[in-house]
């Protein structure tokens, strides 16, 4: 008998695996051989006459492949292995493990983790986003959200799912493959669809995945629909952000995808200071002239004291990882009503203000003009 066998197996549109295992028992006589597949546990086992079987149990459960010999050793290729449905093939280990080595290289993904919720005595209203919409060509007037998910193999799976209290919506999210990342994909939530398919209301994004036959559920977040108007955007301000770089933090190549993602607020961004910049000239006679005058404009992001589902976003994602930001404020004590999709870069880092025995914080950001083009000059 022997003691130690490779497979190589496959089923379906499943990938191929490879397994190098030991005898894990025995049964009418012979040993019998344990693998697992996709998350599913398989054995091989001789049924004391002239077949090794694989099925999900020892001596019996669902059929999976079959080979016909009375050999000690279930050694065959898949030209001998009988079922349709799956490629086995067996060989036998090529040395004993007290001499050497054998290499194997799999491929491995982080799957994002949940930190649950826990009741430590705060009370605290559950993190929804406000999403508005309207159908207009004004891109400050109406939101969307992206989600993402990067799995290991080409047979896992992912599904993005949006429901309205609870209930599948009418909109059916898409699912878009990165173009320079493998096994990686996308979705972008058009609120404005959603609007018009399925109404005002609340909504949940959930990611479904199957990696490696571990499943899950994500939420990615909870959300209040409303149509756009002016009365239901007061008080909050919002960024709008490209992605087109790597981020590390989910390791997915995000370059070429453009992917686009808005985050709402409450809170306020003003605040301009013009940071002027000024080169002047002297003349012989004393006279004072100017050379160059630079406008520097700088912006201040503050974000009301909010739980960390909010500030998360903004310092782990849209300050950090973006490609194009823009800012738009709708508040009505601002000084400039004409802040809509500003375009502007991260000028310093975001700031965040903790108050004692209290769960929230509050961020203060600056941006500066992503376009240096305010200036005068000979």
């Amino acid at each position: 008998m022997c003691d130690c066998i490779n497979i190589t197996f496959q089923s379906g549109t499943y990938s191929t695996l490879y397994f190098e295992v030991d005898a894990s028992g025995t049964y009418n006589g012979f040993n019998t051989f344990e693998f697992t597949y996709f998350g599913n546990t398989y054995y091989i086992w001789f049924d004391g006459i002239e077949t090794w079987f694989i099925t999900d149990l020892v001596g019996g459960g669902t059929y999976i492949d079959s080979l016909k010999t009375s050999d000690p050793c279930p050694l065959g290729d898949p030209s001998q292995w009988l079922s349709f449905a799956v490629t086995t093939e067996t060989k036998a280990c090529e040395c004993a493990k007290n001499e050497d080595r054998m290499y194997f290289d799999y491929k491995s993904i982080k799957i994002p983790g949940v930190c649950p919720p826990q009741d430590r005595g705060f009370e605290e209203c559950c993190c929804e986003e406000l999403v508005l919409a309207k159908s207009t060509s004004n891109s400050w007037e109406t939101d969307k959200t992206s989600a993402w998910m990067k799995l290991s193999d080409p047979a896992d799976t992912v599904t993005f799912n949006l429901y309205k209290d609870g209930v599948l919506t009418t909109y059916t999210p898409s699912v878009v493959a990165f173009p320079n990342e493998t096994n990686a994909y996308y979705t972008t939530i058009e609120w404005i669809d959603v609007l018009n398919a399925d109404g005002i209301g609340c909504y949940e994004l959930e990611v479904q995945y199957d990696i490696s036959g571990i499943t899950g559920t994500i939420s990615w977040g909870k959300y209040r629909l409303l149509p756009f108007t002016i009365q239901n955007a007061i008080a909050t301000a919002r960024l709008r952000a490209n992605f087109d770089g790597y981020h590390e933090i989910e390791q997915i190549n995000f370059t070429g995808s453009g992917i686009e993602s808005t985050y709402r607020f409450n809170g306020f961004i003003g605040n301009r200071q013009p940071n002027t910049e000024i080169d002047n000239i002297i003349y012989n006679n004393r006279e004072m002239r100017r050379v160059i005058r630079e406008n520097l404009n700088e912006y201040e992001i503050l974000v009301d004291p909010s739980l960390k589902c909010v500030t998360k976003p903004l310092v782990d994602l849209y300050l950090l990882s973006e490609n194009n930001l823009y800012i738009s404020d709708y508040n009505a004590h601002n000084h400039d009503y004409c802040i809509n999709d500003l375009p502007v870069i991260v000028s310093e880092s975001p700031e965040l203000t903790y108050y004692d025995f209290a769960r929230k914080a509050s961020l203060k950001c600056t941006v500066a003009d992503k376009f240096k083009n305010k200036r005068t000059y000979y």
